[in-house]
């Protein structure tokens, strides 16, 4: 874990130019998020307590220690009782949380700079269009599901709902960021201070991707890769051998050369060369959100010739009456299929539809038309989005 105050950071292998510790610790409040919804079995105000470190931040509460300080000095000035979170990642005067992220207000594009006012942000628009909500992560996440999930699956789309859709568009936001902060000859804009040259808003991007936990080198990420959307390609690569002969998930590998790549551009000021990065960047990032909803749509398919899936006892049931096994597998597959559904949708409504009817927690049961139908629909896009069917690998018990 990186100092949070340290002038530059070595996570996963890049080179930071910048000091983005403290914005790397949002992986800490993701993992006491994850914790927390994991009690649900044992805790009746799990969904409560797991609000309050979504909304307020982690780290636990502002001690009277912290409180008197912050009287005194700056060190935590929102520290005013002992009822305020104290925050993992900490800014100069608050406490950067996930729901800030989910909250990110897309709708106002940075429409400026040097290339006549052109540049502006790509998926936050094709997200809010599909949900038709620009805030869709928190509506997401937040949603009372209690009426149609049960918690063994309500659990899984809060903490997924708030890594994959939250801080993966989060990450993209960053980088675009960087891009307009670069056309506007101004790349030390999200940073106060001066960085020597270096494309704070970038290297934020990958803080945010990677997180605090990921061991300095990209292979000792492998073992140590933390909670964010690093660890989501390690997992998901390992399931589809989709892994790189360094060890790494091949995801990984080649965002980290990407986003190299970017903030090297951006230092140089070569604005529109780091454009098409960002292109490369979301296609990859992509990858692990198909996988994942792959992998999940097979184990919710409750076809009885499915040998490994969840829901065959689960037929014509909802995700208030199927098992628990099943909810949870349903739910996972709902939580993957929704942070990458927008952009199916952008390639084929059709193909779109065919996988929310069948994995859409609402839906009257799991996989109504069985997992070959979802396969098939998804893979339909995969020329559109960028991707092949050797960048999402296979599966024990299907082909990709």
């Amino acid at each position: 874990r990186p100092s949070p105050r340290s002038a530059h950071q070595t996570l996963a292998g890049y080179q930071s130019a910048s000091d983005v510790g403290p914005h790397s610790m949002i992986d800490l409040d993701m993992e006491e998020l994850e914790t927390k919804v994991g009690e649900y079995a044992t805790n009746a105000n799990w969904v409560a307590e797991a609000m309050f470190i979504y909304e307020n931040g982690g780290g636990g509460l502002c001690s009277q220690a912290d409180v008197d300080a912050a009287m005194t000095s700056d060190t935590t000035p929102w520290c005013t009782d002992t009822t305020q979170a104290l925050g993992n990642s900490q800014k100069s005067s608050s406490v950067r949380t996930l729901k800030g992220f989910a909250t990110k207000d897309y709708s106002w594009d940075r429409l400026t700079g040097a290339d006549g006012g052109n540049y502006g942000e790509q998926m936050p628009p094709i997200y809010a269009g599909y949900w038709n909500d620009w805030a869709w992560a928190d509506t997401f996440i937040t949603k009372d599901y209690s009426a149609t999930v049960k918690p063994s699956g309500w659990n899984q789309l809060i903490k997924k709902g708030a890594n994959y859709q939250a801080v993966w568009m989060y990450v993209l936001h960053e980088l675009e960021d960087a891009i307009g902060d670069c056309y506007a000859g101004d790349i030390t804009a999200n940073d106060n201070t001066p960085t020597g040259g270096a494309p704070h808003a970038w290297d934020e991007g990958w803080a945010f991707y990677a997180g605090s936990q990921v061991g300095e080198k990209a292979a000792d990420a492998v073992m140590d890769d933390g909670t964010l959307i690093w660890e989501l390609a390690e997992k998901r690569g390992q399931d589809f051998g989709t892994t790189h002969s360094t060890g790494p998930a091949s995801v990984n590998v080649q965002l980290l050369a990407k986003f190299i790549e970017g903030r090297d551009k951006i230092i140089a000021a070569d604005c529109a060369g780091a454009e098409p990065i960002i292109d490369n960047i979301i296609k990859q990032m992509s990858i692990p959100l198909i996988q994942g909803t792959l992998k999940y749509a097979y184990k919710a398919e409750s076809d009885p010739a499915n040998t490994i899936g969840d829901c065959v006892a689960d037929a014509g049931k909802t995700a208030l009456t199927a098992s628990d096994d099943c909810v949870k597998s349903w739910a996972e597959a709902w939580a993957f299929a929704a942070a990458v559904l927008p952009q199916v949708h952008q390639c084929d409504a059709a193909a779109a539809a065919t996988i929310r009817d069948n994995v859409d927690i609402t839906a009257a049961e799991p996989m109504k038309d069985g997992f070959a139908a979802v396969k098939a629909a998804l893979e339909s896009t995969y020329a559109c989005l960028g991707i092949t069917c050797a960048d999402v690998g296979t599966r024990s018990g299907f082909s990709a």
